[in-house]
């Protein structure tokens, strides 16, 4: 783990990471690192440590970087920007992103949908939410 990175999230986000995400970084699951995306075992769409859980903090800074870059325009027009405490680790591969509230204030995982521009929990937990990535992208065997 990079501690500059680290530190730019954590300017970012105006308060520490959790130390519960900090430690599943920190013990990233093996079962997710070669986990395949792909419905035919390929690599062509990569891994789930590369885009649904990120495994290390400078891809979760760039992605983070990246949504507050834009603004959010609702159904009904309305912009709105990032919530600042909303804390990108993955996404779905489909423009939805998996969040978690490094305020604390939400519990769990959450999932924004970009269409209808809401964030929704995904998992109440982020154990929860890594077996839910195992479940969908690993074979029964290898974890």
């Amino acid at each position: 783990m990079t501690s500059d990175a680290l530190q730019q999230l954590e300017e970012l986000l105006e308060t520490s990471l959790p130390p519960e995400y900090l430690d599943r970084l920190n013990d990233y699951p093996a079962s997710l690192l070669t986990a395949r995306r792909a419905i035919d075992d390929s690599d062509a769409e990569g891994t789930v440590a590369q885009v649904e859980f990120l495994d290390d903090l400078k891809s979760v800074l760039e992605i983070n970087l990246e949504a507050r870059c834009e603004t959010l325009v609702q159904p009904d027009g309305i912009e709105q920007v990032w919530p600042p405490q909303f804390l990108i680790v993955g996404e779905t591969g489909s423009g939805d992103y998996y969040c978690i509230d490094a305020g604390r204030e939400v519990e769990g995982v959450m999932q924004y949908d970009h269409q209808s521009v809401q964030f929704e929990v995904f998992a109440d937990s982020i154990d929860e939410f890594i077996e839910m990535l195992e479940d969908t992208f690993c074979d029964a065997e290898s974890f």
